[in-house]
């Protein structure tokens, strides 16, 4: 074998490896965004239901309105639609 198969063969390792690595960041890369998505929906979940717990909404009765009124001129309104099933 000539000195030209042997960097001919290198060089085409070096490209599969390149690859290979590039390919690995970019299934962890995209693994890890959907974990963090996943994650923040969970979040957010867990801040509704603090809410729920906080205000008592439990006890909202259907047809009835809580408003709540934070420091930055924020208002939060929240509504118990009637029974769905009449």
């Amino acid at each position: 074998m000539s000195i030209a198969t042997y960097l001919n063969t290198g060089l085409a390792i070096l490209g599969w490896a390149y690859i290979m690595v590039k390919t690995g960041q970019w299934i962890t890369k995209n693994a890890l965004r959907q974990w963090d998505k996943r994650r923040k929906e969970s979040r957010r979940q867990k801040a509704v239901n603090e809410f729920y717990d906080a205000f008592e909404l439990n006890s909202l009765e259907p047809g009835s309105t809580v408003r709540l009124a934070t420091k930055g001129d924020l208002t939060i309104m929240m509504f118990r639609s009637e029974e769905a099933d009449k």
